[in-house]
């Protein structure tokens, strides 16, 4: 019998970090994230035995070789969920507040203790019938989330993952957030300390490499997934009225960029509010393929000390959450 997509759910749980070259441990899915699209899988090399033996033919035989997992999901943006793959990707959680909404502010971690390598998470993806057709994904490690508002729709987001090789595990209870998906509308932008009500839709990207490490150790696994530097960089469309936006990328002012979306009251207050203290404007175009004129700017942040968390150095963004969730919840 086919498998239905509508009951399928993804987990996830914060993992403990493992000693260097040692396997991650997988754990239960302790909390769950409402996707629209996944994409989990397997990626095993395969080593071409192609000796000649003395036939009008080139390979003999397939050797697996090295195993990791790749892992793909996009969605609508609840306050809460989104903050595992930024928690992931970039690192430095700091939670603040005595009872909801706890502020959650996010930036570049930096840490000597962990060498800058964030938290890792183990995915758990249910798509069976049976007693045990969840399969896990272990170690993952975040490679990007892109974060996307249009005025006439909901705030959206997709992230990527590298992972260990999957397993199979008992099925999850899932528990869903009770939160709404945010609407874009209700997001205010700021651009060089100004308040613009003239932003109609933009995106903000952060991503680092994520490198699988072998090592001859006999195991198929990677000896680490290893973490590189963050970028955060994106674009905005804007109704072009008056030069003053266009400015910004001629004089190459590298203004404030926050743009947060905010919605409740009290402990219900929910935010994601998205937060660069310079953002270098690289492209400024004027566009006419609609009814009136439009700015695109693409944007590159830089980074600076204001961003940073806890653990100090260098961030080019901050993304701050507000929430009904702990500390130590992403990281």
């Amino acid at each position: 019998m086919a498998l239905p997509r509508s009951r399928s759910y993804l987990g996830i749980a914060k993992e403990t970090r493992p000693a260097a070259g040692a396997a991650p441990t997988a754990v239960a899915a302790t909390d769950f994230i409402p996707y629209t699209s996944i994409t989990p899988a397997d990626n095993i090399q395969y080593l071409d035995d192609k000796g000649v033996r003395g036939s009008m033919t080139d390979l003999y035989g397939l050797v697996q070789g090295n195993i990791y997992s790749e892992f793909e999901f996009a969605g609508d943006v609840f306050a809460d969920t989104i903050g595992y793959p930024l928690a992931g990707v970039l690192g430095d959680v700091v939670t603040t507040g005595a009872s909801a909404p706890f502020s959650h502010a996010i930036s570049t971690l930096n840490s000597q203790t962990t060498n800058g390598q964030p938290t890792t998470f183990t995915l758990s993806d249910y798509y069976g019938l049976g007693a045990a057709t969840t399969r896990q994904f272990a170690g993952v490690q975040f490679q990007s989330v892109d974060l996307k508002f249009t005025a006439d729709a909901l705030l959206t987001y997709s992230a990527k993952a590298l992972g260990y090789q999957s397993a199979t595990a008992a099925n999850p209870t899932p528990s869903f957030s009770t939160l709404t998906p945010i609407p874009s509308w209700v997001g205010a932008v700021t651009l060089n300390a100004a308040s613009s009500i003239l932003v109609a839709e933009g995106n903000c990207t952060i991503e680092r490499p994520v490198t699988p490490i072998f090592t001859v150790d006999n195991n198929q696994r990677p000896y680490q997934l290893f973490a590189g530097a963050v970028s955060a960089s994106g674009a905005l469309n804007l109704v072009f009225e008056t030069d003053t936006q266009l400015l910004l990328f001629l004089n190459n002012t590298q203004p404030n960029l926050v743009v947060d979306f905010s919605q409740g009251t009290g402990a219900a207050l929910t935010q994601v509010k998205i937060n660069m203290t310079k953002a270098a404007i690289t492209v400024g175009a004027i566009k006419r393929d609609k009814d009136y004129v439009e700015l695109a700017l693409t944007y590159r942040a830089i980074a600076n000390t204001t961003d940073a968390g806890a653990s100090a150095g260098y961030s080019p963004i901050k993304v701050t959450l507000q929430n009904a969730k702990p500390s130590a919840t992403y990281a």
